[in-house]
């Protein structure tokens, strides 16, 4: 026989298993409406993209769909954090596996262009283009934008280091040419230009930013001849 005190831990291991099951659900629920929330910013654009849709789209109950995110601008900026998070973990992992500082850069270069021309890059332009109109949105999202754009300077000061930042071209200078370029690019992948023209534009830009830091492969020899 079970005594109260068995009885009691096994009470709260049930509990504890239930409220795992409910978070387990609910994080599975809330990333199914982020994923659908990107189909439908990247094949419909912002102003389609109705909480109703969306719901639909990821199968989910209307009422489900309100209780984890009211309003469609709590939507979009649980899409814009979600986008974040993923892209920062795909940079991550082309620093870790880069070789020297000039490859490191070509490759966050082409990280960067695929997250730009992906559904979620694309997502994210329409959502920034829709803060333009949209007060309630700009003041959720802009803040998010911030937090990217000063993790990105210091990413890229990582990479090129600050001793290869010159006056003229600082870190956030380089960003903002990175960002614009592969952004202009990206629509221009969804409007339909030949991948061609495209990859050819993304070699103009590392040609671009090395012809600006010009000390990368000097300071690479420099380390190779000092580790000999």
């Amino acid at each position: 026989m079970l005594l109260g005190e068995d009885l009691y831990k096994m009470s709260n291991i049930a509990k504890n298993q239930m409220r795992r099951s409910q978070a387990e659900r609910s994080a599975t629920t809330s990333a199914s409406l982020i994923a659908a929330t990107i189909s439908a910013l990247y094949e419909k654009g912002y102003a389609a993209t109705s909480t109703t849709l969306v719901a639909q789209l990821a199968g989910v109950s209307r009422g489900a769909m309100l209780h984890h995110y009211p309003t469609k601008v709590h939507l979009m900026a649980a899409t814009i954090y979600a986008i974040y998070e993923s892209e920062i973990a795909a940079y991550a992992i082309t620093i870790r596996e880069a070789g020297n500082q000039e490859d490191r850069l070509d490759r966050l270069i082409d990280t960067a262009w695929s997250c730009f021309k992906s559904p979620g890059g694309i997502a994210q332009t329409e959502v920034w283009m829709a803060t333009r109109s949209n007060p309630d949105l700009a003041a959720a999202v802009i803040p998010v934008h911030n937090a990217i754009v000063r993790q990105s300077i210091a990413g890229l000061k990582s990479v090129l280091g600050d001793d290869l930042l010159n006056n003229k071209f600082k870190a956030e200078y380089i960003l903002t040419y990175l960002v614009s370029a592969l952004r202009g690019l990206a629509l221009q992948h969804v409007l339909g230009s030949p991948e061609d023209e495209l990859t050819t534009g993304v070699d103009l830009i590392k040609a671009t930013i090395r012809s600006i830091t010009p000390p990368l492969r000097h300071r690479d020899n420099i380390m190779a001849e000092h580790s000999m």
